[in-house]
């Protein structure tokens, strides 16, 4: 039987919950931003493997070095 708190818990979009890992990235990835040189570096890893869980070590490396061959 459907109750109208079941509804209402129905309805709203599962919370988002970090894990102790993506916390902890998130907030080495917000250190790196700061550095002068490593700006951008630290952006295209954020997004790699926050966003897009990736962590191999080719798409690490071409995050790292995007002019190297």
């Amino acid at each position: 039987m459907d109750t109208t708190e079941d509804k209402i818990e129905a309805a709203e979009p599962p919370a988002k919950v970090k894990s102790v890992a993506a916390t902890i990235l998130g907030e080495f990835f917000d250190v790196l931003e700061k550095e002068e040189s490593l700006g951008e570096v630290a952006s295209g890893l954020r997004k790699l493997v926050l966003e897009e869980g990736m962590l191999h070590e080719p798409a690490i490396r071409a995050a790292l070095f995007p002019d190297a061959p």
